[in-house]
């Protein structure tokens, strides 16, 4: 099973990250049969590359600006292996990360990572690179983990039947957040049991990370669907920021949330600007194509 493994990234923009990580594959211990890449933009010049040591496919996700979870399930299906490796595009990954985990893969299980993320990361970095540059600063976002879940969608692995079984990411959420959150709670609910592996697995820093609401319409609109489908609304951090600065009403738990008002374009470069300590839940906050 060396290299009988997918891995499966999303991307819109980011292409030099996406460089970054086909030679972070290049260069495991174990390298997968196959990366898929699902663009959520149109073809380009960047949608034809290829490498030597894997077959990469392209596929294609644009049926809105960020469509997340149709560009996550269109990759997964695409996969032709049963054990799937998902990782953010700006990912950077140990060279035993793959092996290790195959190694001890147990049944009904849905892996996940430490996420560390680094401010300073150069065009052509790779992990070791970023690993012995110990004068940038470095953010565990671990520590931002409540205690119901430690769910990281940033580097996640499912078997491709379980996958299926839940029903993959539910495309009822669009754009930015809260859809992550769903994935968990069905692969729970299917007895899927959640385990971190040890590993230390890089990610760009993005300030946005911190107070996202500049995603306001969409994670309000996705916390809605939430409540409808399991009685609760979600991603409460981000919903008490929202009523804190008066963007959302504060009787949500018993009138149902709606937005107050949008944030302004001051409000929101502070909130990209901000360096504060971590404070949210562990969903697709990180996330950034």
């Amino acid at each position: 099973m060396s290299n009988c493994f997918s891995v499966v990234t999303i991307v819109k923009n980011r292409t030099q990250q996406l460089a970054n990580l086909i030679n972070n594959l290049e260069a495991a211990d174990a390298k997968p049969s196959e990366l898929i890449i699902v663009w959520m933009t149109s073809p380009s010049d960047s949608s034809l590359i290829q490498s030597e040591h894997f077959d990469i496919q392209h596929r294609f996700a644009t049926s809105e600006d960020l469509p997340i979870a149709q560009a996550r399930n269109k990759g997964f299906m695409s996969c032709s292996h049963e054990y799937i490796f998902h990782l953010d595009v700006d990912c950077l990954c140990p060279p035993g990360f793959f092996a290790d985990t195959l190694h001890h893969w147990q049944e009904n299980r849905l892996y996940t990572a430490k996420v560390v993320q680094v401010e300073s990361m150069q065009d052509d970095a790779s992990y070791q690179q970023v690993k012995q540059a110990d004068s940038q600063h470095i953010y565990d976002t671990q520590q931002a983990v409540p205690a119901n879940t430690s769910f990281r969608s940033a580097v996640f692995a499912i078997r491709k039947t379980d996958f299926e079984r839940v029903g993959g990411f539910d495309e009822q959420y669009h754009g930015f957040g809260i859809g992550d959150i769903d994935f968990v709670t069905r692969c729970d609910v299917a007895g899927l049991k959640l385990a971190r592996l040890k590993t230390q697995v890089f990610t760009q820093y993005r300030s946005n990370y911190q107070y996202p609401i500049n995603h306001l319409l969409d994670i309000v609109t996705n916390a809605n669907v939430f409540k409808h489908k399991w009685g609760y609304y979600p991603a409460t951090h981000w919903l008490a920021a929202f009523v804190k600065n008066g963007f959302v009403n504060k009787d949500y738990e018993r009138k149902g949330l709606s937005i107050l008002r949008m944030p302004t374009q001051d409000e929101i470069f502070a909130a990209l600007n901000e360096h504060a300590e971590p404070d949210v839940p562990a969903n697709a906050a990180q996330m950034t194509a």
